[in-house]
């Protein structure tokens, strides 16, 4: 590894031992505070599940170089952990807070909402580790393409349909899992949009366009059906499968769907 390498790992493994610690701190914290719960155990898992997601890109998609050394694996690992862990600590910005909402508040349409932001997070990062490259600083390019689009679309999306607020005001569970249905289906379309073999950043930039339009139709169609599954006087808890599991199912769908059309990565 050179001295940029170096640098890059020994910054990640730093970041992502701060942000962890201290988000396990929390939860072991206010477990003790509270009564066990369930959305407490999806807080403390997700994460889990976003390392081995990337774990298993790194694997098995990146390129020979990284996924037969197990030192550039580690070192993309703690990328990705760091690279997640940052996102995490800008959800409370964004209008999700674990603290506030979940840990607090106790209310599971939170912890719901935040695992797939995590996750969706998650794709867009996996999806930079796919194909073959020059340098650790393509992915972080790649990464940041992704995934400031993919605050934006949420940013845009709150802005639209007040959605933050039906999760964090309005408690309602099923708005937590269309909003982590639009997540998980946002981020695996960003995320396919970065993959494939580093060419130029002109390249990437078209690759971006050209794969990841199919996200912004995903965005109206959430933005629409929302104006008319937010909670309201005549029905304030909206049914969790019906108005939640299903629309969140959709959106997910859609993602993964437009994944597989767009066939592997070069």
């Amino acid at each position: 590894m050179d001295t940029y390498e170096i640098w890059a790992l020994t910054t990640s493994v730093v970041t992502a031992i701060l942000i962890w610690v201290a988000w396990y701190r929390r939860i072991a914290v206010f477990a003790l505070r509270c009564s066990p719960r369930r959305e407490r155990w999806l807080l403390a898992i997700t994460p889990l599940a976003c390392g081995g997601l990337i774990w298993l890109v790194l694997r098995y998609w990146s390129s020979p170089d990284v996924r037969n050394n197990w030192l550039y694996l580690g070192f993309y690992l703690a990328m990705g952990a760091a690279w997640i862990g940052f996102g995490a600590e800008l959800l409370p910005y964004l209008g999700l807070s674990p603290r506030d909402d979940l840990l607090e508040r106790r209310n599971p349409g939170a912890s719901i909402a935040i695992a797939g932001a995590l996750l969706g997070l998650t794709f867009c990062f996996a999806g930079c580790n796919v194909g073959e490259g020059p340098g650790w600083w393509v992915v972080l390019f790649c990464a940041a393409l992704a995934t400031a689009v993919y605050a934006l679309l949420w940013v845009a999306l709150d802005r639209a349909t007040g959605l933050a607020d039906s999760i964090s005001i309005d408690r309602d569970t099923a708005a937590g899992f269309r909003l982590a249905g639009f997540f998980l289906g946002t981020g695996l379309i960003l995320g396919r949009a970065v993959a494939g073999d580093w060419v130029s950043a002109a390249g990437t930039l078209a690759d971006f366009a050209r794969l990841g339009w199919p996200v912004l139709p995903l965005w109206a169609l959430v933005a629409v059906l929302e104006r008319g599954l937010r909670p309201s006087a005549a029905e304030p808890a909206r049914p969790a499968l019906r108005d939640g599991l299903l629309p969140a199912f959709l959106y997910a769908a859609a993602g993964l769907i437009v994944l597989l059309h767009a066939g592997p990565a070069r």
